[in-house]
């Protein structure tokens, strides 16, 4: 079964958001964006004995919108969880039979689809003075089904749904250990047949003789400690006996340690190893949990893992490569996470953005249907190129290309505007066109500003990007250059001798219009060498820095001015 949708309202910091769920979703955000809210929100509905006698929820986990208000003034702390085929007739019989009463068929574009929705709802009941929770599977108008207040549908719902929640401090030292409870099972109760159990003890206890004889001083301490029995009565039979290894299998597996080799080969206990690498040891420890059924999952169960930067303490090398390994991992898996690096490598439609907009979380994606498979191709491809880091971004600034790149981060240095703080994101377009961004920037709920050269393409973006506007206002989204290009304007901006210094000898010719010309920068340009164009645009910035705040022509100052605007909204 999985889980498709969950609806939070009055959830600690969530006051009202909706979240499809694939087979893996990714959560990205700003810190206490609700990313983690929403996994211990699974994690409560579905880990937990639900009863109107107790209580699921505490205090604090009431949405208070203000430092004034009080649990007990909020509104109904309600969470949602949809599950649903991802087509028709895909649940087995079994289920079908055990979760009857409370199966919805929705008709969907595939066809008829089960729905189990389950509501968990808490208030603050008046008459008793306390907090109250209450569950209930829903219909497909969203009413309670009176014969599913059974508990059975409840219990065999989280049979079929198990959570398991793994949070971004992973210690090792810890979820190593002979009690944890993804590493103890692997130690208790040995499966080893009873007479080979008998065989491995009997070798056991040999091979500690062997030990102990060998070490002559043992036999003394045993000698000597076996005269208590003439002080105090005991057994009969020797009251004193030493292990120097454990002689029953059970006892030795509980003694069990986990060692990896280090770089020079040496075997050293894994706690004694680097965060990184006990973080990513409980994250496979964990899947091979699940994959010996040790949790005695039903055979038609679909986990849930919520885990939280499974990224933390690795090499950006090993975060890259950890997204194919996480896709093995048994069931449907939520994950928090803060890397560019893993993001990279994650479908678009499988991330889930939070953003905080007028004092509310809400939750964006990328809807289906908004790019084709060739933009979409080429938006992946860039988003790899840039490590991910600019769907973390509150605005992007789109640009071009990289003298774009240069202009407008040298310019934002000169002028005191601290991009990163501001989640500002320079963005150049000419691999896959200036729309698609536009779009994807939309849907996930980050702010644009396009930046489009003079000439005839220029304006033929400007026109396509007045289609994207949906009722704002053009100046606060799109910057159109006076000139053809970038160059162009700066040089046309005071800054042409870092161009004139360029000419190349054989294009020399080719310079026919004299300084004053309207046709002087265009041919300068022309007749330029083969030196990149980035060089050039880094020298015109330095010639910038040295003039100071005054050096910056004023619509770039503009532009920088407009996406801070937009990033701070």
């Amino acid at each position: 079964m999985l889980l498709k949708k969950v609806s939070v309202e009055n959830f600690r910091g969530l006051k009202s958001v909706v979240v499809n769920l694939d087979r893996s979703t990714v959560l990205i955000g700003e810190n206490n964006s609700g990313k983690t809210t929403l996994l211990e929100a699974i994690r409560l509905c579905l880990g937990r004995s639900l009863s109107r006698r107790n209580n699921l929820f505490e205090d604090h986990d009431y949405h208070l919108p203000s430092s004034t208000s009080r649990p007990s003034d909020a509104g109904n702390l309600t969470v949602t969880l949809d599950f649903a085929e991802e087509s028709p007739d895909e649940w087995p019989p079994e289920i079908v039979q055990d979760l009857g009463d409370v199966i919805v068929l929705h008709t969907e574009k595939q066809g008829d689809i089960r729905h189990v929705t389950l509501r968990v709802e808490s208030h603050f009941d008046k008459p008793t003075s306390d907090f109250v929770s209450d569950w209930d599977f829903l219909d497909s108008t969203g009413n309670p089904i009176p014969k599913g207040k059974r508990p059975q549908y409840l219990s065999t719902l989280q049979r079929l749904s198990p959570v398991f929640y793994l949070t971004a401090l992973r210690d090792a030292a810890t979820q190593f250990q002979a009690r944890s409870p993804f590493w103890a099972p692997f130690l208790r109760n040995p499966s080893i047949p009873a007479q080979a159990q008998k065989e491995l003890e009997e070798e056991l206890t040999k091979l500690n003789e062997k030990i102990l004889n060998a070490e002559a001083r043992l036999k003394q301490v045993k000698v000597n400690l076996s005269k208590a029995q003439d002080i105090v009565s005991l057994s009969k039979t020797d009251t004193v006996s030493i292990e120097a290894l454990p002689t029953r299998v059970w006892e030795m597996l509980s003694r069990a340690q986990v060692n990896v080799a280090g770089a020079t080969g040496a075997s050293i206990p894994l706690a004694k190893h680097g965060a990184g690498t006990q973080s990513l040891s409980v994250i496979f420890l964990f899947q091979a949990y699940l994959e010996a059924d040790l949790g005695r999952l039903d055979k038609l169960s679909e986990p849930i893992l919520g885990l939280e930067e499974p990224e933390a303490h690795l090499h950006p090398a090993a975060i890259r490569a950890l997204w194919s390994t996480m896709n093995t991992l048994k069931g449907q898996k939520i994950i928090a996470t803060h890397s560019g690096d893993l993001l990279s490598q994650v479908p678009l439609s499988n991330i889930r953005r939070f953003r905080r907009i007028g004092g509310k979380i809400e939750v964006c994606q990328l809807k289906p249907g908004t790019l084709g498979d060739d933009d979409l191709r080429k938006i992946h491809f860039h988003v790899r190129r840039t490590r991910g880091e600019l769907l973390f971004a509150r605005c992007w600034l789109l640009g071009e290309g990289e003298t774009e790149y240069w202009v407008f981060s040298q310019s934002a240095e000169i002028l005191g505007v601290d991009m990163e703080r501001a989640g500002i994101r320079i963005v150049d377009y000419a691999q896959a066109s200036v729309v698609p961004f536009t779009k994807v920037a939309d849907d996930l709920g980050i702010e644009w500003h396009a930046v489009v050269d003079g000439d005839a393409a220029g304006k033929t973006n400007q026109q396509a990007l007045r289609g994207q506007l949906r009722g704002r206002h053009e100046p606060e989204r799109i910057s159109a250059l006076p000139q053809d290009n970038v160059e162009l304007f700066l040089c046309e901006s005071g800054y042409g001798s870092v161009y004139e210094k360029y000419i190349s000898p054989q294009k020399k010719k080719h310079l026919t219009a004299k300084p004053g010309d309207p046709n002087y920068w265009k041919q300068v340009l022309d007749c330029q060498s083969r030196v990149p164009k980035a060089t050039r645009a880094i020298e015109v910035m330095t010639a910038i820095k040295k003039k100071g705040r005054k050096g910056v022509p004023p619509l770039l100052a503009q532009i920088l001015e407009r996406c801070s605007a937009l990033a701070a909204e």
